[in-house]
């Protein structure tokens, strides 16, 4: 019967929308008795036409012993920072480093207090990669067109030093071209003037002959 109570219940859709002060006393009494952890047998055994995950919720956020109250302080404020850093959207966790705060008052105040100033600074963060990433670009390409200017002088100096050395040694050769003309046409002149002389001395020997 309680199943089918159950079963009605669940046919008919749970109860939505704010909790009434009668909701809040059975759900109390309820965990008193039973504990927390079973929320879905809470709509059967406490007449609650709840589901279990509102009356876990309402629970957790509402009606547990301890819970605190009040803005959150400077104090806590710093340690949802430090440790969002480390585990970011991890609401339950984090929460269990603050004693009477909640995992959904913890989150709604992020997102309150931090969630847009979070993404500024993303927005900041990226603005701040791509001047540098224009910088380095920047960079690079003076660093190129330094090295093709280097490169430039270079080829030009040896250009310019190719042409010394070829006037040079033009220069050089019309120097020595005389020089080897007059050497060489002395030398023939010599060997002319020997060649008659010698032939000369032999007609002399014809018209003179011995005694």
């Amino acid at each position: 019967m309680v199943a089918m109570m159950g079963r009605g219940i669940a046919e008919q859709g749970w109860r939505k929308g704010p909790w009434t002060p009668e909701e809040d006393k059975l759900l109390s009494e309820y965990v008193s008795l039973n504990g927390e952890g079973r929320w879905s047998s809470v709509s059967r055994c406490s007449g609650l036409n709840r589901s279990g995950k509102s009356c876990r919720l309402r629970w957790v956020n509402y009606l547990r012993p301890g819970l605190k109250r009040g803005q959150i302080t400077p104090q806590e404020e710093g340690i949802i920072i430090e440790l969002h850093a480390l585990w970011g959207n991890k609401w339950s966790t984090i929460a269990r480093y603050l004693p009477g705060r909640t995992d959904n008052e913890i989150k709604n105040y992020w997102r309150t207090h931090f969630k847009k100033k979070d993404k500024s600074s993303q927005k900041q963060e990226k603005r701040e990669a791509l001047i540098l990433k224009q910088e380095v670009q920047q960079q690079q390409q003076q660093l190129e067109a330094g090295e093709m200017k280097m490169v430039n002088t270079i080829d030009h100096f040896k250009m310019h030093e190719a042409q010394e050395m070829y006037f040079m040694y033009h220069n050089l050769e019309d120097q020595c071209s005389p020089v080897m003309t007059e050497d060489a046409a002395s030398w023939a002149d010599f060997v002319v003037e020997d060649y008659y002389g010698l032939w000369g001395g032999l007609w002399n020997l014809d018209d003179h002959p011995p005694g």
